[in-house]
């Protein structure tokens, strides 16, 4: 695969599938990433398009409102009926650009653990834009499925998170046979500015050492200790009831190819296992303590 470019569209899949990605430096700023992480990692967005209809997860950081809503608009209409699903609502990574495109995309609803959608991403300017509240917002739960377009056929099943801290969803596509898991399966970096940000082999940036590392020093410290074999039991039915052959993160590189995908549900529950309980215990983690 060629390597791709900062602020490029990439079609995963034709005419159904697209990536929205803009090319970030580590350098301990961004608490998706550990603090001691250097290098560059995409962070992603995803246009699930019909020709009468698309639905967006993740809108990224207000800092690439411009390259984003250029990347949007390379893909769809300002005409197009638009859905937004901000995967982590109240992060700004996932939620930074939803007031623009509402105000610049024909939107016609937002899709969130929350009712009155408005109230989590209406923070830019003054005066509140009350048109936002026009549009309406599908509460998801635990699980709803939605349709791409109008009588199109297309329906994504979205979930909650069976890994998650804060409020988080993963969708699947059966069309593209694609998991976007949001804040999971992150840990795809690399050194350099243009690299491959999809990958189709292994590798050695994602050996399961630097997978544990990564989840401690982020958002999943907690694991350390933690009871968790009913997370193992949710995320490998998640891998078991679902075709899989792209894991399509929130940031970080995907993962193309069942046995690639395969391979990080593996690591995952194996480190799962060891965090568990009955063979690590657990201890108080000062703030900014590495692992």
């Amino acid at each position: 695969m060629n390597k791709n470019k900062n602020g490029e569209v990439l079609e995963l899949e034709k005419d159904k599938l697209f990536l929205l990605q803009n090319i970030v430096k580590l350098d301990g700023r961004l608490i998706a990433f550990p603090p001691n992480l250097t290098g560059f990692a995409p962070l992603n967005c995803y246009v699930l398009k019909e020709d009468t209809g698309a639905f967006l997860i993740d809108t990224g950081y207000l800092y690439h409102k411009n390259s984003i809503l250029n990347q949007l608009s390379k893909v769809i209409s300002f005409d197009t009926p638009l859905s937004i699903l901000p995967t982590r609502v109240n992060e700004f990574m996932t939620v930074g650009n939803v007031k623009s495109i509402s105000q610049k995309f024909n939107t016609q609803g937002y899709y969130l653990a929350q009712p009155d959608a408005p109230d989590w991403f209406d923070f830019t300017d003054r005066e509140r834009d009350h048109s936002l509240r026009k549009i309406p917002t599908h509460v998801i739960g635990k699980h709803i499925e939605c349709e791409i377009g109008f009588k199109t056929g297309r329906v994504i099943e979205i979930m909650s998170a069976p890994l998650r801290l804060i409020n988080t969803a993963w969708v699947y596509d059966n069309i593209s046979k694609t998991l976007f898991t949001s804040d999971m399966f992150t840990y795809g970096v690399s050194q350099n500015s243009v690299d491959t940000w999809i990958l189709e082999k292994d590798d050695l940036f994602c050996e399961s050492q630097f997978i544990k590392s990564f989840m401690l020093n982020t958002r999943y410290w907690w694991l350390e200790g933690a009871k968790t074999n009913l997370l193992r039991k949710n995320i490998n039915h998640i891998f078991e009831k679902y075709d899989i052959k792209t894991i399509a993160p929130g940031y970080g590189k995907l993962f193309r190819g069942k046995d690639l995908v395969e391979k990080q549900f593996v690591k995952l529950d194996a480190i799962l296992a060891e965090f568990d309980v009955s063979n690590t215990k657990a201890y108080y983690v000062s703030r900014n303590h590495l692992r």
